[in-house]
């Protein structure tokens, strides 16, 4: 994951108010996981904790046993500790999912709208594979190809493409070597302005990769015409397992 990405997430304060999306798919995903055969005190690992949505609602779901919460901001890490407290079954470490300088062996490494930020998710889940026991899973929930889609359309019609990172595809990620399901998940704003508020508190406004933000402009054309479609923006999430 890279640093100016990370950076973003260290500085998304208010992240819980605007993280209806994130709530909404770590419930989900939760549901998944407690349908998952696991041994009686399962080794966990969470890429990517935050504020500890996922972490909260696996509590009761799955028998406690070792669990590692590990996030690349240490604020975000901060806040997880603090939601979830603590307990001596859980440990809290500073970690790079995409790149994972941990022991293994884990039953279950889960993670939550994490996996879109990677710069190379097949060799990512390649190593986190390599931390699982045998009958191991890697269950997770990411953002998927055509997320946001009104946000990109509103900028087509000012002839410019919106400087937002892609998210793989469902095929991709089944040759990544996950069973995959899909939602969508609608989320309406007042506006435009809203809505790349929303982006700020999260931390999700800078895309990935390196691209130059579109010019004012453009951006105050595409905005208009996001207001005039409904200031709606759908999140296509990918809930995918990967058995070891």
């Amino acid at each position: 994951m890279t640093a100016h990405v990370a950076h973003a997430f260290d500085g998304a304060a208010g992240y819980d108010a605007a993280a209806l999306v994130q709530a909404h798919a770590a419930e989900r995903l939760a549901q998944h996981i407690a349908r998952l055969p696991h041994p009686p005190a399962p080794r966990m690992l969470e890429v990517g904790c935050g504020t500890g949505l996922l972490s909260q609602a696996l509590i009761g779901r799955i028998a406690p046993g070792p669990w590692l919460l590990t996030d690349i901001a240490p604020a975000m890490l901060d806040r997880c500790a603090a939601r979830i407290g603590s307990r001596p079954d859980i440990a809290y470490a500073q970690l790079d999912g995409e790149h994972p300088d941990v022991s293994g062996p884990f039953d279950l490494i889960a993670s939550s709208f994490v996996f879109q930020w990677f710069a190379d998710l097949p060799g990512a889940l390649t190593r986190l594979r390599g931390l699982l026991a045998p009958g191991g899973h890697i269950a997770f929930a990411t953002m998927a190809d055509g997320s946001l889609a009104e946000w990109d359309a509103a900028h087509r019609t000012t002839g410019h493409d919106a400087a937002m990172a892609s998210y793989p595809t469902l095929d991709q990620l089944r040759a990544m070597g996950a069973t995959v399901n899909e939602e969508r998940f609608v989320e309406r704003h007042a506006d435009a302005r809203a809505f790349l508020a929303s982006l700020r508190a999260i931390g999700a406004h800078r895309p990935r990769d390196a691209r130059a933000p579109v010019p004012a402009s453009v951006l105050r054309r595409a905005m208009a015409a996001f207001d005039a479609a409904g200031a709606a923006v759908t999140y296509h999430i990918a809930y995918g397992v990967i058995v070891a």
